[in-house]
């Protein structure tokens, strides 16, 4: 009876851990895309470096996009964090879609936020 008790409480405690951690490979795919973009808008590194950093955050990203696509716990999750990535899958695999669209991931992003450069440069700096 004992026995049985303990690994009941080991197999539960090893499976809310992995349900924990089902969203594990979306949240990486988020900072990675985060990088991504900041390593594009970063105007403290001269262009071969900037080419350099793009790169290599691109190289795991089009990985880890490829990973968020095919683990079923996340298309199957009902959690916000899923349903609100799968909504917005322009934004979301923004390596896929904007390979799809034949545009480089930053004008692509662009695109779908609706940002022009009208837009940018009427924009007015400040803290809000």
């Amino acid at each position: 009876m004992k026995i049985t008790l303990v690994i009941a409480t080991i197999a539960s405690l090893l499976s809310t851990q992995a349900f924990a951690n089902s969203l594990f490979s979306l949240e990486n795919l988020e900072r990675e895309r985060a990088a991504l973009l900041s390593a594009q808008l970063d105007s403290s590194l001269d262009l071969d470096q900037r080419q350099q950093k793009v790169q290599s955050i691109y190289r795991r990203l089009v990985d880890i996009e490829r990973m968020v696509l095919r683990d079923d716990r996340v298309t199957s999750s009902n959690s916000p964090l899923a349903q609100n990535a799968f909504d917005k899958y322009e934004l979301t695999f923004l390596v896929h879609s904007s390979a799809e669209k034949s545009l480089p991931p930053l004008s692509h992003w662009m695109s779908e936020l609706h940002l022009t450069t009208d837009n940018i440069l009427s924009a007015k700096t400040g803290h809000r």
